[in-house]
């Protein structure tokens, strides 16, 4: 959801088009207290204080940037625009179970104060296409909450901080892996370190926020950036102008390129309107099929790291959805979303623009959605798509478009690998489960599924060595591509059994008896010398590594294929593999559409909202 507090921000993108700065302080700034007066601040000292600034997008003013309900109010300031606002008195919603633990009644509330004030900043280098003044915002306490999201610029303060921070003073990153199955994680480290010591993967990992050390300490002593650059310096009213150029001035830079930050070009924003609406239309066409019960890789990923800390039921609020009584759910899934579609009314949803305007995600608080904290449905889904040859991703609310030259290369790896002879031609099941259930039936295959064995050293590690050994030397590993968890999990089991194998005598020893004991149970004979003894070290090149992935046929081009980012994260694992000595090959076994149904049960209802 929408971070509670700064430094975490709503989701961001790599977004590099001119507009206004938003730039949000801490209370620190000067201690919560009316000590705000323009004479005071002339008056006093630098201080050590921390800021937070945002870029508002090209035509957003103070007239515009803020959300249509916003509790504040304009008052007279003697430069820019100063808006305030002090909440009412509000109950801790976890005052009633506190209150039974105590003798005497409690009388505690929450209250927060805000304040925004709008200063024009002329850039520090002014060059073709960036000579006009830009807009800083100044926010006091919770005055960011009234700011709109969709005015402020996508990535602008990742966009700072990979252009300051030199690839040796790195102190934490947040990434995004992008499968079937959206990962995000965040590194950090106990002082500054190089870029390559987060083992971020440059190929198939999406950068979110950077923080560390900036190579001009005047500028900040220690900086982090997403949609937000969050700076600690040491400023004063006329300083901070100067502060605010040289953030527009890295926000144009392409220093990252030298910083050793390249690679973030392999996935580039996608800015023109056309293809914009083109590719939308794609994503109301997926979710329509959905709704329909066809498959669909579509799927559903909060656009930031949530606090492990932090605990919270969510609800699904927007024209078309159920109404009334709100279901109460834990966790985000598409199942979830498009049910809450199903039981309300499809037809009011005409196209993407009104999803994208009405639907989104809150927090529920005393049974009720909290405005105040939510999330965009179109932030959160995650999309794979081509359009006119080229490849395109939706993440955290924008379309990337994926280099050419990177598509093209990964495409030909993998290509090298796709089998045209997959093992189950002509099976149609609908799970992996009835898949192993057909195989079974083949006299030249050994069903070895769910047998576990643990190398030399390893006791409990419970590896699976593949699905089905065949006759002709072949370890087969299978997964229902559509499934919860993501495809990379079939090419780490893949490449972790080879190497047990090659390497690990008591896991060969226990492979063969495994299989000895299997084909008697199966009523098969001959496997086990098919398989060595365990003493002797197998040839690696007289077997095969096979990867049978079930997958639904893309509407667009009628034929199986697996996501991008599948394809990028089997490169190394291939690659791996290979040089073990194992030809690795890549099987697509078709998976029939309409198998799930045109009302999924939900996955986390529980409970009921108002």
């Amino acid at each position: 959801m929408r971070a509670r507090s700064e430094p975490y921000f709503t989701a961001q993108v790599f977004d590099f088009q001119v507009g206004v700065i938003a730039v949000l302080f801490t209370n620190t700034l000067y201690g919560g207290g009316d000590k705000t007066a323009g004479s005071e601040m002339t008056k006093a000292p630098l201080q050590s204080i921390t800021l937070s600034l945002r870029l508002l997008k090209e035509g957003r003013t103070a007239d515009n940037a803020f959300r249509k309900k916003h509790d504040l109010t304009e008052v007279r300031s003697s430069g820019g625009r100063l808006f305030t606002g002090q909440s009412g008195e509000v109950k801790p919603t976890w005052l009633d179970f506190v209150s039974g633990f105590s003798r005497r009644a409690l009388n505690l509330v929450n209250r927060s104060c805000s304040a925004v004030l709008f200063l024009e900043v002329e850039p520090e280098v002014k060059s073709k296409g960036r000579t006009k003044k830009r807009t800083m915002v100044l926010t006091f306490g919770s005055g960011h909450h009234a700011l709109e999201p969709a005015a402020c610029e996508r990535n602008f303060g990742l966009r700072v901080a990979i252009n300051s921070i030199g690839k040796t003073n790195l102190r934490s990153v947040d990434v995004a892996t992008l499968d079937a199955t959206t990962f995000q994680r965040r590194i950090q480290s106990s002082r500054n370190a190089e870029l390559q010591g987060f083992g971020i993967d440059t190929y198939r990992d999406l950068i979110r926020l950077a923080s560390g050390t900036p190579t001009d300490k005047t500028f900040a002593r220690v900086l982090s950036g997403r949609d937000a650059l969050t700076i600690s310096t040491r400023t004063d009213q006329k300083d901070v102008e100067a502060k605010c150029q040289r953030a527009l001035k890295l926000f144009y830079s392409d220093d990252y390129r030298k910083n050793g930050y390249e690679w973030v070009d392999y996935i580039i924003p996608v800015r023109d309107d056309v293809a914009l609406k083109d590719l939308n239309d794609l994503l109301f066409a997926e979710l329509q099929l959905l709704l329909s019960g066809s498959g669909s890789d579509l799927h559903l990923a909060f656009p930031g790291i949530l606090n492990p800390e932090s605990s919270f039921d969510i609800g699904y609020f927007g024209i078309g959805l159920k109404s009334g009584q709100k279901d109460v759910f834990t966790e985000l899934a598409i199942e979830d979303y498009v049910n809450q579609i199903l039981e309300g009314n499809p037809g009011d949803i005409p196209d993407i623009k009104a999803l994208k305007a009405s639907h989104e995600i809150r927090v529920i608080k005393d049974g009720h959605g909290d405005k105040k904290e939510s999330t965009s449905i179109y932030d959160c889904f995650v999309m794979e798509t081509e359009l006119n040859g080229a490849l395109y991703v939706l993440f955290g609310g924008d379309w990337y478009a994926v280099d050419k030259k990177f598509h093209a290369e990964v495409e030909a790896d993998y290509r090298k690998l796709l089998s045209n002879t997959p093992v189950a031609k002509g099976i149609l099941c609908d799970s992996e489960r009835e898949l192993i259930v057909e195989m079974d039936k083949d006299n030249d295959l050994l069903n070895l599924d769910q047998v576990k064995l643990s190398p030399t050293g390893a006791s409990g590690a419970n590896l699976e060595p593949c699905d089905f050994f065949s006759r002709t030397k072949r370890f087969i590993h299978l997964k229902d591509g559509h499934g919860s968890s993501p495809i990379s999990h079939l090419w780490n089991q893949g490449v972790v059994a080879a190497e047990s194998f090659i390497r690990d005598e008591k896991f060969r020893k226990d492979l063969r008896a495994a299989a000895e004991k299997r084909q008697k149970k199966a009523k098969k004979t001959g496997f086990e010398t098919c398989l060595p003894d365990g003493r002797s070290r197998p040839v690696a090149s007289e077997y095969t590594v096979v990867y049978g992935i079930m997958r639904h046929k893309y509407k667009s081009s009628g034929k199986l294929g697996l996501p991008f980012f599948s394809k990028v994260s089997l490169r190394p694992v291939a690659q791996r593999i290979e040089l073990m000595g194992f030809p690795v090959e890549i099987h697509l076994i078709e998976k029939p559409d309409k198998l799930v149904s045109s009302a999924p049960a939900p996955k986390g209802e529980g409970k009921k909202a108002a």
